[in-house]
């Protein structure tokens, strides 16, 4: 007859035998590659002390004390599904069976890791809750909702599939060094006491490689982070930490090998950042950034269709106040053609540059390069102003009075090829302005100050009529021996795109 030892060594499950005080009395190989314990270190040790869970070691023993005076045993002799512990400290689902022999005074049990059933059973369910989400998503894009709406219903479907407890959206604004990831403030918080969070993001603008969202952002690839509080990456460590989110994912919204946004999910320790979590944020993040683009595409063309049509009606009521100023002045048809029809062109260019841009704006140094695009020898021309960015509303008419200048530049060609041309600009913080000033410096001062037109040119009406009447602003100008300087004083809020604080460090 085999030995019962040697049939034991030869199983494929886990057998461990057990006296009637707990201690272990046989331990096979199986049982070693489980439980991470050696046979000689196992036999004689306790039971209890080597493979169960501290929180269930009480019933344990009061099982065993329970059997040893009654002979009754409610889980003998039957299959149970349970938690057992390694020799490192982390628990895992087991399957085990428990059979006593009287006779001898001991028990033997045969348990079978359900690692891999555990693996599959979780992979077959994420992938089911991963197609629930996608589908959703699908039946959502196909609904008359707004952008906002949609964008906050894909973060409460992947907070609610992954567990996560929070959720938010960043978007790419502006264009090229002057690009920033700016919050949209839709959020998805599980619980009210998260609200802090939308604070201290709201007045954050990161950089490329800058923070989480930064991060995502250049690398193009799910970004994660297991501690927060630990990364001096995380600018908002402490706000978060306070309120119990300590772990976080991004995943960027590309379209066409371009970054349009990212979104962030935020969890308490108890989310578990393993890869199969981590696949399926990628799968659904993926689809829904796909999603999204495709939204705010669709959204863009209806509110690029309604900007146009408010642009020609705008373009329209300036060409008529142009057209009947000129006409006042213009002494017959061919000086009415010069005075009007230049001003045509400039409202044309002005117009391209303002719909080129794609609704967002233009960086303030490149509208100017634009808008006096007619000077010859740009490069002795001196742009020096902050880079800020122009709304859409006002490209037209700041382009229309740098153009205006520019053309009188030009019509004083002479002057205009003895002088240096600079346009700086500055914040005037006390006023909440923009200062931006057109110099003329003559290369050699005049003998005597020239004197003022003695009437007001179109040109000059004009600049007022777009600075005073379309952007809010003043207007001065100076004419003296030394040069002419026009300054321009804006509200920084009229003009600008949107306020673009300094970016966190």
């Amino acid at each position: 007859m085999v030995p019962l030892e040697t049939l034991f060594n030869r199983a494929l499950d886990a057998v461990v035998g057990m006296d009637e005080s707990g201690h272990v009395t046989a331990w096979n190989g199986s049982a070693e590659e489980i439980f991470g314990w050696s046979r000689e270190e196992a036999l004689g040790a306790l039971m209890g002390d080597l493979i169960v869970p501290p929180q269930y070691r009480e019933a344990h023993a009061r099982g065993l004390a329970h059997y040893n005076r009654t002979g009754e045993g409610p889980v003998l002799e039957q299959r149970i599904q349970i938690t057992a512990m390694h020799r490192d400290g982390h628990e895992f689902p087991v399957e085990l069976s428990i059979f006593p022999m009287r006779e001898e005074r001991c028990f033997y049990a045969f348990i079978r890791s359900m690692v891999a059933e555990e693996a599959a059973r979780r992979e077959q369910e994420f992938r089911a809750r991963e197609a629930d989400a996608l589908l959703a998503v699908a039946q959502k894009l196909l609904d008359d909702v707004s952008l906002d709406e949609f964008t906050q219903f894909c973060l409460d479907t992947v907070c609610s599939v992954s567990g996560m407890k929070a959720g938010h959206f960043h978007v790419v604004r502006g264009t090229g060094r002057q690009a920033r990831l700016h919050p949209t403030g839709i959020w998805h918080l599980a619980d009210p006491r998260l609200a802090p969070v939308v604070e201290v993001t709201a007045p954050l603008r990161f950089r490329r490689g800058e923070g989480l969202p930064g991060r995502a952002w250049q690398s193009g690839q799910l970004e994660a982070l297991e501690n927060l509080s630990a990364s001096d990456q995380f600018v908002r460590r402490d706000t978060f930490s306070q309120v119990g989110l300590t772990r976080a994912v991004a995943l960027p919204v590309s379209q066409g090998g371009q970054v349009h946004g990212v979104l962030e999910f935020f969890g308490t320790e108890e989310a578990r950042l393993d890869s199969e979590l981590l696949r399926m944020l990628q799968t659904i993040g993926s689809q829904i950034g796909v999603a999204i683009r495709r939204k705010e595409s669709a959204e863009h063309r209806e509110t690029l269709r309604r900007e146009m049509s408010h642009r020609v009606g705008n373009s329209l009521t300036v060409l008529a106040s142009i057209y009947r100023s000129c006409s006042k002045v213009a002494k017959d048809k061919a000086e009415l053609d010069e005075a009007f029809l230049g001003r045509l062109m400039a409202v044309g260019r002005a117009n391209r540059i303002a719909v080129e841009d794609g609704g967002q704006g233009l960086a303030l140094p490149a509208l100017i390069r634009a808008a006096i695009g007619i000077l010859p020898d740009h490069g002795s021309i001196t742009i020096e102003t902050p880079e800020l960015v122009v709304g859409g509303e006002t490209v037209m008419p700041l382009a229309l009075v740098l153009n205006e200048l520019a053309t009188n530049t030009l019509k004083h060609n002479a002057a205009y090829e003895d002088a240096r041309l600079s346009i700086c600009g500055r914040y005037d913080t006390t006023q909440g302005h923009l200062v931006l000033e057109w110099r003329e410096t003559r290369n050699a001062p005049l003998a005597s100050t020239p004197s003022d037109p003695e009437r007001i040119g179109f040109g000059t009406q004009l600049i007022q009529l777009m600075v005073e009447g379309r952007l809010d602003g003043t207007c001065e100008r100076k004419l003296d021996e030394t040069g002419f300087l026009c300054t321009l004083r804006l509200p920084t809020d009229r003009i600008a795109a949107s306020a673009d604080p300094a970016p966190p460090g």
